[in-house]
């Protein structure tokens, strides 16, 4: 790396701030050039790292979905009462609007559900000889938080009108702990790995770093400031982090898009968040990860070296 009194002379001066982040970016990307197997092993290490990151992140995201998914599909069905006049089902139906929780009602006469069922059963086999229908009419509801639907559905029972009231307890408790434990888990390994890559980055520049010592030895014994020294490293960590992370984002891009399609293929009714979406928020996500990543290796790895 060659030294200027002029270069070190215009980092205090605003006027040429622009012309020293030029330096030390040039200064950077030459590094990266006659450094190139330790940038190359760099930038294959931290790939591999930010690709089991990304792979964790859409995982966690794909289950959040499904599970939000899930929770979405959870509905409270109150009966109204068999002797409750026509006009009075409205009445009835505002007065659950108006429950705290309640974010939706349906009114589903007795007619539609008989339908739905003959559906349900394949064309209403054993039901076509039924004299009546003994049906109900009834109300779907749709609670405002899942977590809540013991709650509303406590409350419905009290409305004026309602014979009875079902969200199946049982179901909807297991499902909420599954998705709890789900989100709980996507956390815990987003942040195992999260904090695994920058141990391996870090270790991983500090080998770069490490080879070059006498550079960063010379620079010092000729007048360069510690700041001075830094910023070509810092700035060479971070193109090397933004390569690693442009290269994994492609990679996950690529196959989760192959492997979303497949999904829906053959698991049609599993919901997937699509790929436009998921893939480029996951680009911003690996592109600041990368460079954060880069910088802070760098950082720490040459601090070592300017400690003296």
């Amino acid at each position: 790396m060659r030294l200027k009194p002029s270069r070190l002379r215009a980092l205090g001066d605003p006027r040429r701030a622009a012309a020293a982040v030029a330096y030390f970016t040039a200064e950077a990307i030459a590094g990266v050039r006659r450094n190139g197997l330790m940038s190359v092993a760099a930038v294959t290490t931290v790939m591999v790292v930010l690709l089991a990151v990304g792979a964790s992140i859409v995982l966690g995201a794909n289950l959040a979905h499904i599970a939000g998914a899930l929770e979405a599909d959870i509905q409270i069905v109150a009966f109204l009462r068999e002797d409750l006049p026509a006009n009075a089902a409205g009445v009835v139906q505002k007065a659950v609007e108006a429950t705290d929780g309640v974010a939706a009602v349906r009114f589903v006469s007795r007619a539609e559900a008989l339908t739905r069922l003959r559906q349900q059963l394949g064309g209403g086999a054993g039901l076509s000889s039924l004299d009546s229908n003994p049906l109900p009419d009834s109300l779907e509801i749709q609670v405002t938080t899942p977590r809540d639907a013991g709650t509303v559905a406590a409350a419905l029972r009290r409305v004026p009108g309602i014979e009875d009231v079902t969200y199946g307890a049982h179901v909807v408790d297991r499902l909420l702990a599954l998705t709890r434990g789900v989100r709980i888990l996507t956390a815990l390994a987003g942040s195992l790995l999260g904090a695994v890559a920058v141990v391996v980055v870090v270790n991983t520049i500090r080998l770069t770093v490490i080879a070059r010592r006498q550079e960063i030895e010379i620079m010092g014994l000729v007048g360069a400031t510690r700041w001075f020294i830094r910023w070509p490293f810092l700035i060479e960590g971070m193109l090397q982090g933004l390569l690693a992370a442009g290269a994994s984002a492609a990679v996950l891009a690529v196959g989760y898009a192959a492997t979303a399609a497949r999904l829906s293929a053959n698991l049609p009714f599993l919901p997937m968040l699509p790929p436009q979406h998921l893939v480029d928020t996951l680009a911003v996500i690996l592109l600041l990860l990368g460079i954060g990543v880069g910088a802070a290796g760098s950082a720490i790895a040459v601090r070592r070296f300017l400690t003296a």
